[in-house]
């Protein structure tokens, strides 16, 4: 069986986003002192492939590999801080928890340094770079040419995923979220801090989660942003929460004049644009947008689905999705929706580590997928789940502890975010999980997909909710405030 998205799928299968001042002043012998067992320096800690940076301190932290024999072969664990900038520092700083699984948190704390500006005001950012991540012994695969890429079939991403399984410098069994939270405490007590406030987006929410429920008495508040729930088996609803999440925009489509008269009935477009692809793939020929690389590939079904996968994430890619889809319906065009695809696809690429996505995937997630049905009718079918079916069978697989997909509990203050139109998280998850705890305030942002800190007004409240450690003077009016990025009626955007 043929895949146009099989191999790109071994690298972003599960999953599947200005400067600060470097010390607080007036900040006492502790605070002068916090970092040196770390040898840590000034660093800049940057976004691959953007100009989105911010300025911190950086150090090591050494780990035992395998946490069962301390004396056995040891990794650098990455540990960045960045500092508070004003003149009073409080004692229990923000530990960010990036997403993926496979991106590191220093590399993605750019993305909401400025949202979450006022937390940085009186309190330090904490970020390590989860044990194959970023700079923490990165469990990189090698890259492969976007070509291959796209032509690739099922029997190609076996060997490419034996290739980077042979590649790694590293044992993958031992690169699972448990063990990495262990690394997070130990930076924690390194850096001399009591209590820490939590924040996660996507994955990151599990991985607080995990935190959480192993450190429940060092934690103050925490925010979970695109929840995942312990319950889920990472991956195995993405087709389902796809075709939930852009139906949804293509019916709002219907119902907007502008977008509506321009492109009618896109939904059923969309199932008979699918239906033709599969039996008739069409070839593609464009010069890569970022690059400007000649590309020739096969766009079926697959393609297709794992285009609009990657544009339903934002409420700003989602806007597109009605024109695209018309353009390809109509007119047969697919170059321009393909070059969208591969400009969210190419900067994903550049974050993940897909060798720490497989190992936390493959022994947290696919032993709990369940049956699926036969024949699958969604938009994607089978392809991630198949994907993963073929990596999983040959990556090794690290121990996970009992109960782990057991619901998470603690009487700390919750902060949940969901956004309306998430393909991944949605909001049906930040429901569930906020049953478990005590305190808790689900939020759900109007219009917008897959994390929200960024959107409006959420990253004040966010920022509030830290600070004041609780909801009672959160006021949350300015959410009805919030739309989706309105609908592009053409090339040039939305309508005047």
């Amino acid at each position: 069986m043929r895949s146009g998205m099989a191999r790109k799928l071994r690298m972003l299968t599960a999953g599947s986003l200005c400067a600060a001042a470097l010390a607080a002043a007036g900040a006492g012998a502790a605070e002068a002192d916090r970092g040196a067992a770390l040898g840590m320096e000034t660093c800049e800690l940057v976004v691959p492939g953007t100009p989105l940076s911010t300025v911190g301190q950086c150090g090591w932290l050494e780990v035992p590999e395998n946490p069962a024999e301390p004396d056995g072969r040891r990794i650098d664990i990455r540990v960045a801080r960045v500092p508070a900038r004003g003149r009073v520092t409080e004692p229990d700083p923000l530990v960010f928890f990036a997403g993926g699984p496979g991106q590191a948190a220093t590399e993605t704390w750019p993305v909401v340094a400025y949202a979450l500006r006022k937390v940085n005001e009186n309190r330090d950012i904490l970020l390590v770079d989860q044990r194959g991540t970023g700079q923490s012994n990165a469990l990189k695969c090698p890259e492969i040419e976007l070509a291959e890429a796209l032509a690739a079939d099922w029997d190609a991403l076996a060997r490419s995923t034996q290739e980077c399984l042979d590649s790694l410098d590293g044992d993958p069994r031992f690169y699972t979220t448990t063990i990495a939270m262990h690394d997070i405490d130990a930076a924690r007590a390194a850096l001399g801090y009591e209590k820490v406030n939590l924040y996660g987006g996507s994955y990151g929410t599990r991985a607080a989660q995990v935190y959480l429920r192993l450190f429940p008495d060092r934690v103050r508040t925490i925010v979970l942003d695109g929840v995942v729930p312990q319950t889920l088996a990472l991956g195995s609803e993405h087709a389902a929460k796809l075709d939930q999440s852009i139906y949804r925009v293509l019916a709002a489509c219907d119902e907007d004049p502008d977008c509506g008269a321009a492109f009618p009935d896109t939904g059923r477009k969309l199932g008979a644009l699918a239906e033709r692809l599969e039996q008739n793939p069409a070839e593609v020929s464009l010069e890569h947008p970022t690059s400007g690389e000649p590309l020739t590939f096969t766009f079926d079904r697959d393609v297709l689905a794992s285009s609009l996968r990657f544009l339903s994430y934002s409420s700003d890619t989602q806007a597109m999705l009605p024109l695209l889809i018309h353009e390809a319906h109509e007119e047969r065009r697919y170059d321009r929706l393909a070059s969208q695809m591969l400009i969210a696809a190419s900067g994903l690429q550049q974050m993940i580590s897909q060798g720490m996505e497989l190992s936390v995937s493959c022994a947290e997630d696919f032993p709990w997928f369940p049956q699926r049905p036969e024949p699958n009718t969604y938009l994607m079918g089978e392809l991630m789940t198949r994907a993963v079916e073929i990596q999983c069978g040959i990556w090794p697989r690290g121990d996970v502890p009992a109960g782990f997909h057991e619901p998470v509990s603690a009487d700390v203050p919750v902060l949940l975010l969901s956004g309306e139109l998430d393909p991944v998280t949605p909001p049906e998850y930040g429901d569930e999980v906020a049953l478990h705890f005590p305190q808790a305030m689900h939020l759900v942002a109007p219009g917008q997909g897959h994390i929200v800190t960024t959107r409006g007004c959420v990253g004040d409240l966010v920022s509030q909710f830290i600070i004041e450690a609780g909801f009672a003077a959160l006021d949350t009016a300015c959410l009805a405030q919030m739309r989706a990025t309105p609908y592009f009626i053409s090339l040039t955007g939305p309508k005047p």
